[in-house]
């Protein structure tokens, strides 16, 4: 018996060269095949200080400042009228493991949903929106003063008004891409420079394909992550599948593969939300069924009379319960673990509040019924 290491026979002195070779060459298929696992738990807590909000909202804002986790704005239909609602309250909680203490600590100029967040460290960016009114162009900054108050800031409108796209911040720039622009259906990025006060927002390559309305997009390094989104026109109607990443840098954008079920069934991101675990880890969660979605956009309704589109049960509408993870640096989607029937939601905020631990934050269960849950997600 000889006394070599278990592991000699890896060493490329002690191998044959085909078989380093092709060990190396598996390393990074076997880091995508393995199964991502997600510890997911209930948070106690929701804000309420606005008639209505304790009912749960989609499409806020949401990011921490320090401790604090905060939250802004939201819509929902809180009583039987079928009219929306829209809110502008600000509110804080300090993290705490099972509840969190929610207190108003400021409004914004106005109602407003649909916007995005970018988290700056000591601050949020607050970007477009839309209320009953109108589509925004504003970009609010929140601060909180030493008592914890918000201090809310103007900073540079963007050119154009911005609803349901998405935001992220890389490379001293934050970025804003697609969704309904000027109140069309876009696929245009702009960027603001963080590192002059007297920066105006400019224009970027725009992705390539159609538009893409309620897409998601994360940062990583120095490129944006970007996947789904739809473009309703009429029989011309598209629900997106795949992704794409934006080289800062280069100024240029390169095909991503689309997110698949355990089943190897493509799915849409259109509706969901995406953190960072900051380590090249990209978690996205939620989203809408892309048959059943394309089918009302559209105006067909095959699948179901309109009349009876909002009347459906939850399970129905089939939103996305399987919980996805990106490694930005291999590029590849690693292998889907079992869905959670509590992840199956759109219009939800995902918000990173300490290393792989993430909080996923109200949304849709259905359209037009919200939820005040808030679940931990700790991703191992």
């Amino acid at each position: 018996m000889n006394n070599l290491h278990p592991y000699t026979w890896l060493h490329p002195k002690s191998a044959p060269m085909w078989l380093v070779a092709l060990l190396v060459g598996l390393l990074p298929w076997y880091a995508t095949m393995a199964q991502n696992h997600l510890r997911v738990s209930e948070i106690g807590g929701f804000p309420q200080s606005e008639a209505g909000y304790a009912m749960g909202v989609s499409a806020c804002f949401a990011g921490t400042i320090g401790n604090h986790i905060i939250m802004a704005g939201g819509c929902n239909f809180p009583d039987n009228s079928g009219v929306k609602h829209y809110y502008k309250g600000i509110y804080a909680a300090c993290w705490q493991a099972d509840t969190l203490q929610w207190r108003c600590i400021g409004t914004l100029p106005e109602p407003v949903a649909y916007g995005a967040t970018v988290d700056m460290g000591d601050s949020l960016l607050l970007i477009g929106g839309n209320n009953q009114e109108h589509s925004l162009r504003q970009v609010v900054s929140v601060k909180l003063d030493p008592r914890g108050n918000a201090i809310v800031m103007r900073l540079p409108s963007l050119p154009v008004t911005v609803d349901n796209g998405a935001a992220a911040y890389a490379k001293g720039h934050v970025f804003v891409f697609g969704g309904n622009q000027n109140g069309k259906p876009s696929k245009a990025l702009w960027s603001l420079s963080c590192s002059r006060p007297t920066s105006q927002w400019k224009s970027r390559k725009a992705m390539p394909g159609n538009p893409r309305v309620q897409p998601v997009c994360v940062a990583h390094g120095q490129r944006l992550f970007a996947w789904g989104g739809f473009y309703a026109k009429g029989a011309k109607s598209k629900v997106a599948t795949d992704g794409y990443a934006y080289d800062v840098k280069r100024n240029r954008w390169a095909q991503l593969a689309e997110p698949r079920d355990a089943a190897g069934e493509s799915l849409t991101l259109s509706g969901a939300t995406g953190a960072t675990n900051g380590a090249g880890l990209l978690l996205c969660l939620g989203g809408v069924n892309k048959t059943i979605f394309a089918d009302a956009i559209s105006g067909k309704y095959q699948l179901v009379d309109q009349a009876d589109y909002l009347k459906q049960p939850v399970a129905w509408y089939r939103f996305n319960a399987t919980p996805l993870v990106f490694n930005a640096k291999t590029l590849r989607w690693l292998k889907p673990t079992t869905p959670d029937a509590r992840l199956a939601r759109a219009g939800a905020l995902l918000i990173g509040i300490a290393a792989n631990q993430f909080l996923y934050i109200g949304g849709e269960l259905k359209p037009g019924v919200r939820t005040p849950q808030i679940l931990r997600i700790e991703l191992e």
